[in-house]
């Protein structure tokens, strides 16, 4: 071996140490071989500890040993081994003689890089410290907001998993400048809370359900829905209440025919009418002519109580009109009263007649009959 500080050239016949294993200990009895347990090793292969040194440099040296090939610093330790089980080992130091800012493993290949491998597994830790990061963050305040890992691809970026790709992190951005696609069978998203920011969304679905267990509220400016299939049909099911405020006008154009049938039930839940003593209140609380109501139809109008009684009741004026005849029946009872004014029946010709029973007339004060010709029978 050569002694301490001596350079060897290169090409120059390798120096041998002595071998460890002539100094190995005698087996206890005639079976022991001196056998590892965990690799199956005998004793004398790891205690040769044989160095052969091929080159001495000032700072470099190359050398073999029971291990492998070793091309590496003498002052920091870094640098290549090749294991004789077949691992390649790159070790990167500090830099040497104290400098802090190296220890990077630099790779460039100008014809890019073929690579194939078994499992890999890698342990990278960000450090503020380091030349690849000068102090470089992604978050303000996060605990560990160094880049550990990064890259820059000047082309597509492929990758073909056979198996399950599992990212978990505190926080993932997805950044596209043009599109971002997901294509994918089922598309699951479990997340306590969903927020959406787009200049425009477009969605076609076949079929959509959708279930909101708590509450839902949307803010909107215009909402239009159509439906142009004939089997097309808008369907609203629930035990709750529906309740609309609408501050401008409502207009419903139904082509067909409109049936709304009002049960009187009492809800499941808290009511939201109060006052229930009718079962269909309309109120028309406008001023002036704003607060009128007209129902106007081509043929009939028709208002059918099955109850006991129909009431119209105005602070002014009731008037019934009609092109044609006007007809008020009862079957007990029809009377007319006006309280504080006058009762005036007029026509072209006026005829009164029971059916059965006789006509009786009272006044209070005077009975003045008027007319051309009175005929008595």
């Amino acid at each position: 071996m050569l002694p301490a500080g001596q350079t060897d050239e290169l090409g120059a016949p390798p120096t041998k140490t002595k071998d460890a294993s002539q100094n190995l200990p005698e087996p206890t009895n005639a079976n022991e071989e001196n056998i590892n347990t965990e690799d199956g090793s005998k004793a004398e292969d790891n205690l040769n500890s044989e160095l052969t040194i091929l080159v001495n440099g000032e700072t470099i040296q190359i050398s073999e040993d029971f291990t492998g090939t070793h091309v590496q610093s003498k002052d920091e330790g870094h640098g290549v081994h090749i294991q004789k089980n077949g691992d390649i080992v790159i070790l990167s130091g500090s830099g040497g003689k104290g400098k802090g800012c190296g220890g990077r493993l630099l790779i460039n290949t100008k014809s890019g890089q073929i690579t194939k491998s078994g499992p890999i597994t890698e342990e990278v830790n960000a450090s503020s410290s380091s030349a690849t990061e000068d102090g470089s963050s992604t978050t303000e305040g996060a605990a560990n907001s160094q880049v550990a890992y990064s890259g820059s691809f000047s082309g597509d970026h492929e990758v073909e998993i056979q198996g399950t790709k599992y990212v978990k992190a505190r926080d993932i951005v997805l950044d596209a400048t043009d599109t971002l696609t997901f294509r994918a069978n089922k598309i699951i998203v479990a997340a306590d809370e969903w927020t959406e920011d787009t200049g425009m969304k477009q969605t076609v679905v076949d079929t959509e359900i959708e279930e909101v267990t708590s509450q839902r509220t949307s803010e909107v400016k215009e909402d239009t829905s159509k439906q142009y299939d004939t089997r097309a049909s808008k369907n609203i099911v629930g035990t709750g209440n529906i309740s609309q405020k609408i501050q401008g006008d409502l207009s419903v154009l139904v082509a067909g025919l409109m049936d709304l049938q009002v049960q009187g039930g009492m809800p499941k839940g808290i009511p939201l009418i109060k006052n229930r003593s009718a079962g269909l209140n309309i109120g028309i609380n406008g001023p002036k002519s704003a607060g009128s109501l007209q129902i106007e139809a081509k043929d009939l109008v028709k208002i059918h109580s099955t109850g006991s009684s129909f009431e119209a009741i105005a602070n002014e004026n009731v008037s019934l009109f009609a092109s044609d005849d006007v007809d008020i029946q009862g079957m007990m009872n029809t009377n007319v009263l006006a309280t504080d004014g006058k009762v005036t029946v007029k026509g072209q010709r006026v005829k009164l007649e029971t059916t059965g029973g006789d006509i009786e007339v009272e006044a209070k004060t005077d009975f003045k009959v008027t007319a051309l010709k009175i005929y008595l029978n």
